[in-house]
């Protein structure tokens, strides 16, 4: 049998020491990860025409005509057409509002609090303090305002966007709309949900394989896998939302399977040497995500051509995280693997 590893290898460990270097200045420094509005809450405009978008262009109609914090614009060109993302976080008379109408909502039995809230909210939006007979009229009258003003306020700059761009009549456009209390909730939960899938994946290797050493490469290969998908991440401009943290988890069991698949053979088989049996778990190992690359590269350009934004974020990710994988199982966790088998013999 045929042995890639040979006696120096070792110093294979020198290419996953530098990438992780260059993965966490770019996930943490420049140019980052940055957070969906599904997360922190905010407002997407997603924009599909015929004609060409130019993102510093898109950037200064908006800037010129409203008062948008935070505002995130990213551009995309296939062959069917083109788009634009669009984020902003909600404009303070907007948030104003709503804080106004919780107000109201949280004192409904109060008549007088609740109602002077509601027409509170009517005055700042525009209207005129009207006389209500109870507060739940008045708290009707409030949410029927907001919701007017939103929509006016959508329709605005919607109306802008295609007067200063000139993109005519052939355009579309997609809103959503998400609150900084529902983003809180969800961050929340995602990170409750990973923290659980980390622990209890990290559980079973450790009872599987029962040795220190095993079991921490295959968890320090996971976390690489994260960092790379993290890394593609913050080099394409995709956010961290309820659509892309799946990915990351996904990450997390192809990562396992070819780690406990090296680590099964180096440990437990006794044919051949240690670096011939991790050769034969490396080419089984490849060819198994040669084929995953494949099928990801192939949805990505169908996604780019066509504009599908979530599988394209998904597969992205996943496409960085399994080259990150062949890394740390390759040229991380086999020479680790192999130290370790080394050692146990003497």
């Amino acid at each position: 049998m045929d042995d890639y590893f040979g006696k120096d290898y070792k110093k294979f460990l020198i290419v996953p020491a530098i990438l992780a270097i260059i993965l966490l200045f770019l996930v943490f420094v420049a140019p980052g990860v940055s957070s969906g509005i599904d997360l922190t809450g905010g407002n997407v405009i997603i924009v599909r025409t015929a004609h060409e978008l130019n993102k510093e262009q898109i950037e200064t109609v908006l800037n010129e005509n409203f008062d948008l914090e935070e505002l995130n614009v990213s551009t995309i060109a296939s062959p069917t057409g083109y788009g634009a993302w669009i984020e902003y976080s909600k404009n303070p008379l907007s948030a104003q509002a709503e804080d106004l109408l919780s107000k109201a909502e949280s004192t409904l039995d109060d008549d007088t609090t609740s109602i002077a809230f509601s027409n509170e909210l009517i005055v700042l939006l525009g209207g005129e303090e009207k006389t209500f007979s109870n507060s739940k009229l008045a708290l009707l009258d409030a949410q029927d305002a907001l919701a007017n003003y939103k929509e006016e306020f959508s329709l605005k700059l919607q109306n802008i966007l295609v007067e200063n761009l000139d993109l005519g009549t052939d355009v579309e456009f997609q809103k959503k709309e998400i609150s900084k209390t529902l983003g809180e909730a969800s961050f929340g939960g995602m990170a409750f949900i990973a923290l659980i899938g980390f622990v209890l994946i990290v559980l079973v290797i450790f009872i599987a394989f029962r040795q220190v050493v095993p079991s921490a490469a295959i968890i320090g290969a996971m976390i690489f896998d994260i960092l790379a998908g993290l890394g593609g991440m913050a080099l394409l401009n995709i956010p961290l939302s309820l659509t892309t943290m799946p990915a990351l988890l996904l990450l997390i069991g192809y990562s396992v399977d070819t780690d406990i698949m090296l680590t099964s053979r180096l440990l437990k088989e006794r044919s051949g040497t240690p670096g011939e049996r991790a050769t034969v778990s490396m080419k089984t190992g490849l060819t198994m995500t040669g084929t995953t690359l494949a099928a990801l590269l192939a949805m990505i350009i169908v996604s780019y051509f066509y504009q599908i934004e979530v599988i394209y974020y998904i597969s992205a990710i996943l496409l960085f995280g399994l080259v990150g994988d062949v890394v740390s199982t390759w040229l991380m966790n086999a020479p680790i693997l192999l130290w370790f088998v080394e050692r146990k013999k003497k």
